[in-house]
């Protein structure tokens, strides 16, 4: 250890270390915090080294609690890659305060504290966040939703809830829904709606991943389920599905699908799918190939 001076020794010494544990209490929590103590050797009088902030390291281990460090604060919001005018419509906080964070001038009440922890998790709580403010953000949804790299993954979501909308479905109906709008809109204009991705099944095309991205939409209220009378899952929405996040070739392409396909049952819908190329070609269990098979897609065969 370095040198330090000693004021009532009146030199430099190299002072002992001790390691004692405190408790604190911030924001009506109390923790402990394993603090490092240097005394002098001499005179056995406390010495603060130069580098050594008492006060930030247990700011650092109240931080903990909520698994944040102090460079959570500017991280977060880089990671949803906002700027901090951005950040503070989002949040409905103050800029200045935001940069006070960031720049470690200023320590977070608990509510802001709890919001950053709940925005280091992912992308679920940020999107809750916008869901709830996006009448008071206006155009500037579209903005954050553009700069954070989610525009095409609500835009998804909001492909489920136009197919589902006044359209109650089983989940295979739901499934082939989604496979014959990107299809379909990929033969028109070389590109899907969605970012979805099919698989070869045993018995249909599926959507990779499928369960964990029902389970997403469930989880997060964008779809509700519920059974028939013989115990089969049925889908649909309440939500209002925004027409702003496409465009008019794709809003066109939506409605031919949903009304093509509409009222079909799943043997119907299965006998279709099973005369793709695609699906045949593929090997179960891998993506099927939306370039090579574009011109191939057919839904008219219905």
């Amino acid at each position: 250890m370095k040198k330090e001076y000693c004021f009532d020794c009146n030199k430099k010494i190299i002072p002992k270390e001790e390691i004692q544990e405190n408790k604190y209490k911030i924001n009506g929590e109390s923790f402990y915090v394993k603090e490092h103590i240097y005394k002098c050797p001499y005179c056995n009088n406390e010495v603060l080294p130069d580098d050594y902030d008492p006060v930030k390291n247990i700011y650092d281990e109240y931080l903990k609690l909520y698994d944040l460090t102090f460079e959570d604060f500017k991280n977060i919001r880089g990671n949803f890659n906002l700027s901090h005018d951005m950040f503070a419509k989002l949040l409905g906080w103050g800029k200045k305060t935001i940069i006070r964070y960031e720049k470690q001038e200023s320590f977070p009440q608990k509510q802001y504290i709890e919001v950053y922890a709940k925005l280091k998790k992912g992308k679920t709580y940020f999107l809750n966040i916008l869901r709830e403010n996006k009448k008071r953000l206006g155009d500037d949804y579209y903005e954050i939703l553009k700069k954070s790299g989610l525009y095409n993954h609500v835009k998804t979501i909001n492909s489920f809830i136009y197919m589902l909308k006044d359209n109650i479905m089983y989940k295979t109906a739901l499934i082939k829904n989604m496979f014959a709008l990107d299809f379909y809109y990929n033969k028109l204009y070389g590109m899907p709606i969605t970012t979805l991705k099919y698989a070869k099944a045993d018995h249909d095309p599926i959507i990779d991943n499928h369960e964990n991205i029902i389970n997403y939409l469930s989880d997060n209220n964008y779809v509700k389920i519920t059974v028939d009378m013989d115990d089969k899952a049925l889908f649909k929405t309440d939500l209002c599905f925004d027409e702003n996040l496409f465009s008019k070739e794709e809003l066109d392409s939506m409605e031919y699908v949903k009304n093509k396909l509409k009222g079909k049952t799943a043997t119907e819908l299965s006998n279709w799918s099973h005369e793709f190329l695609g699906w045949k070609e593929t090997t179960k269990g891998n993506i099927i190939s939306l370039s090579k098979y574009k011109d191939d897609f057919n839904i008219d065969t219905i």
